[in-house]
């Protein structure tokens, strides 16, 4: 008996500690008007994956969103707190971010960043809705190898 409470805690436990995925868009200040889209999906308390695809374009980006402070702690759960995102693409571009995240659910949050070529990228949560609008074909697969990652430091 002993034995399936504890198998039982810890489902639950990994089940708290694990989210859904948030979706984001981004759109980027340069003259081509170019229109990002994806997901990031929570890993623990602290960190989530993130796969961004480029609008008319085969253009995928993927990488990591860091939270400054754990989101499940016990006070101002609904403060936003700050993160940083960095995105490695398929071309070759380096995106990196800073976001500002609720801290609670890890969502409701926006971000501006900079990629090696000084372009603005302004990203911004949206409902899954809303993502459902925006999105093409692209069916977004987190990867548990960080080899066949775009994104290699």
């Amino acid at each position: 008996m002993n034995k399936h409470l504890k198998l039982i805690i810890t489902c639950f436990i990994l089940v708290i500690a694990t989210g859904c995925n948030k979706y984001i868009t981004s759109e980027v200040t340069n003259d081509k008007g170019e229109v990002y889209y994806g997901a990031y999906n929570r890993r623990d308390f602290t960190h989530a994956d993130v796969k961004v695809f480029q609008k008319g374009n085969s253009k995928v980006c993927d990488g990591s969103v860091y939270l400054n402070a754990p989101s499940r702690s016990i006070t101002m759960k609904n403060d936003l707190v700050d993160a940083k995102m960095l995105l490695g693409c398929s071309d070759g571009t380096i995106i990196n971010l800073d976001w500002q995240l609720r801290k609670g659910t890890f969502s409701d949050g926006s971000g501006e960043g900079v990629d090696q070529f000084n372009n603005v990228y302004k990203f911004k949560t949206i409902s899954k809705k809303e993502y459902k609008k925006v999105r093409e074909e692209n069916k977004i697969k987190f990867i548990n190898d960080k080899s066949d990652s775009y994104l290699k430091y």
